[in-house]
């Protein structure tokens, strides 16, 4: 509490100041209902059918403010800051006490060069800060909780304290990324931290957009948990291609991702609706497919999509044989526009997990059913 009053107080003197400078304020309110139904498979665990019904913030996009701002240096050369929070509109919190720039906390130098930023930065793997790429290989984005492909991806690198990010002059279409996360302050670049690289580029021309990454996570090998053995431990690995054409009738998605010794996201809590935490496997290789499309109808838009998800245990986890997991999302929506600012949803999802234990004679088959309707203001 005491460190959100202090962080509230450096905000107010900020924007005192900010009235004197090139800074922004900026964000957005996104607020609405949902209803889930969840289906466990696993009655006897206690993890039989659930329903829910609630109010959630941010589901098509994270409830947010920041500040952000520039100064011509001359000589080509601009200089650049992006503080950025995120919060719960339907509760008032903070997503996150520990960081109240959750989002982005970033200083950048741009010039004929490109651009070099350093800060508290989301991986280019990510569908959060002002460096993130991934949504374009969805019609999606990144946001609508796990709505199609989203659940089948690999989860991402995240957002990373002390992160080094470069980005090449655009030519010929093509812009080259590059990161390196240092890990948590206090281990910056040692064993006992997590570090994080990642290479990507992107292609733009016209209607067409394209998109490949390749980006790992070394994960730390000293001051371990009680059991954990550091030559158990591998690097994860992730390969992710696609991007988006504008047939103007309709705008066409596609990606496809490979990985290994990576985690993958929960979709709906689907894998925590089972004996995942217990006796599944927590990292994965395999591979993952997701198409979806954007369609003008009505003034809006309709959404939809399809993903699909194969892996097995990695070769990291104690296991005789090898966990499996596969899972398949469909999503449909629709978003239309109120004003430039203003605008409204509804989306259905419906996912599986098919889950098949080297531990348990019985395999699992979870599903959730969602319904999602809400409002967002930009401001």
């Amino acid at each position: 509490m005491k460190k959100t009053l202090a962080a509230v107080a450096v905000l107010g003197a900020f924007a005192g100041s900010a009235l004197a400078a090139d800074v922004q304020l900026y964000g957005l309110v996104d607020t609405g209902l949902r209803y889930m139904h969840f289906d466990g498979d696993a009655a006897d665990a206690g993890y039989d059918a659930v329903d829910k019904f609630e109010m959630k913030s941010g589901m098509q996009s994270g409830s947010r403010f920041g500040f952000k701002g520039t100064e011509d240096l001359g000589n080509g050369l601009t200089v650049g800051f992006i503080l950025e929070s995120q919060f719960n509109s339907d509760d008032g919190s903070l997503s996150d006490e520990d960081h109240f720039f959750r989002r982005e906390a970033s200083l950048f130098l741009e010039g004929g060069f490109g651009k070099i930023a350093m800060g508290r930065i989301g991986s280019i793997n990510n569908g959060v800060s002002s460096w993130a790429q991934f949504g374009m290989l969805s019609a999606f984005g990144t946001s609508w909780d796990y709505s199609a492909q989203m659940g089948t991806w690999a989860v991402g690198a995240g957002i990373w304290d002390n992160m080094i990010a470069y980005q090449t002059p655009t030519f010929a279409g093509f812009t080259v990324y590059a990161q390196y996360g240092m890990g948590s302050n206090n281990n910056e670049n040692e064993s006992s931290s997590d570090r994080y690289y990642a290479l990507g580029a992107k292609y733009a021309n016209g209607p067409l957009n394209l998109y490949l990454a390749v980006d790992s996570i070394n994960y730390q090998t000293a001051d371990l948990a009680a059991g954990v053995d550091a030559d158990d431990i591998d690097d994860s690995l992730t390969v992710t291609f696609g991007g988006n054409y504008d047939f103007e009738v309709l705008k066409l998605f596609a990606g496809a991702q490979y990985f290994d010794e990576a985690k993958v996201s929960s979709a709906f809590g689907l894998l925590g609706a089972t004996d995942y935490n217990d006796t599944f496997s927590t990292k994965f290789k395999g591979w993952s497919l997701g198409v979806s499309a954007n369609i003008p109808v009505a003034g809006g838009s309709v959404l939809v999509g399809a993903g699909y998800m194969d892996a097995e245990a990695a070769d990291s986890q104690k296991t005789a044989d090898k966990d499996e997991l596969t899972r398949w999302v469909v999503s449909a929506g629709y978003d239309y526009p109120l004003s430039k600012r203003t605008n409204v949803y509804g989306i259905l999802t419906y996912a599986q997990d098919s889950m098949e234990y080297t531990s348990k004679v019985e395999d699992q088959d979870p599903t959730v059913f969602a319904a999602m309707v809400g409002i967002r203001h930009r401001f």
